[in-house]
């Protein structure tokens, strides 16, 4: 039996740390070529136009502040936001010194609730834009899926757990978008991002000498399931590790 309840998402992403010093963190704009990035935004699982999405070009590069680690100094390039029709456009003079890259960054705000990812000509997604592939004085055709998540809430009771932890994961080409959770005791309740309207692999599976250099993965059957656009969606599920 499902039930559905309602609930806000919302999700905090980072790129990287900016400093602020006055020496090597400020630069004058070198001239460039006219080169643009443009594209369409659309939420894929839903079928639906996506609007007033941020997308901001950055040329960052490396400077020290006297702290631990690699830091980063950035300049805002160019920003735009997709219209009406989900299409947006990013106009700047291509220009880098040795030590700068462009990087991308997409709605960038305390409160963004997309999760996206690239659309590629044939129409698959994929994780990674490599924007050293941008091409100077030319219109680069970039789109993105941005889609709002949705939860799948587990009530999991297992059986003979007896090589904890059981790992719980919901796979969408195989990736696991949002991470795995993990079970110790006999019964848990916990909540799992995933995407909407889409066909996924509910999977559970525990590992076998995971400490040692000849791990035995245990893989329960696949469930195949069909998410619908549920904002929050409860199952409940009985797994024997005994049986797997």
């Amino acid at each position: 039996m499902k039930t559905i309840k309602f609930i806000i998402i919302t999700i905090s992403i980072v790129f990287f740390i900016s400093c602020n010093k006055d020496d090597d963190h400020v630069r004058e704009e070198l001239p460039g070529i006219p080169t643009t990035i443009s594209g369409n935004i659309k939420d894929y699982h839903r079928n639906l136009t996506v609007t007033d999405f941020k997308i901001k070009l950055l040329k960052y590069w490396s400077c020290p502040d006297g702290g631990i680690g690699p830091n980063y100094c950035t300049k805002e390039i160019a920003t735009a936001y997709s219209d009406s029709n989900g299409n947006y456009q990013l106009n700047f003079d291509y220009n880098l010194r040795s030590d700068e890259s462009y990087r991308l960054e997409f709605n960038e705000t305390e409160t963004n609730i997309y999760y996206f990812e690239f659309v590629s000509n044939s129409g698959e997604f994929y994780r990674d834009y490599d924007t050293s592939n941008l091409i100077e004085g030319e219109n680069n055709i970039l789109n993105l899926n941005a889609w709002i998540p949705i939860k799948i809430k587990f009530n999991l009771t297992v059986l003979n757990n007896h090589t904890p932890p059981l790992v719980t994961g919901i796979e969408y080409n195989n990736n696991f978008d949002f991470g795995t959770q993990f079970t110790y005791e006999n019964f848990r309740t916990f909540e799992i991002k995933t995407r909407p309207n889409s066909e996924i692999n509910i999977k559970f599976w525990y590992i076998e000498n995971y400490t040692s250099n000849n791990p035995i993965f245990h893989y329960a059957p696949i469930i195949s399931y069909q998410t619908d656009e549920s904002e929050l969606t409860e199952l409940d599920f009985e797994i024997d590790c005994s049986e797997f």
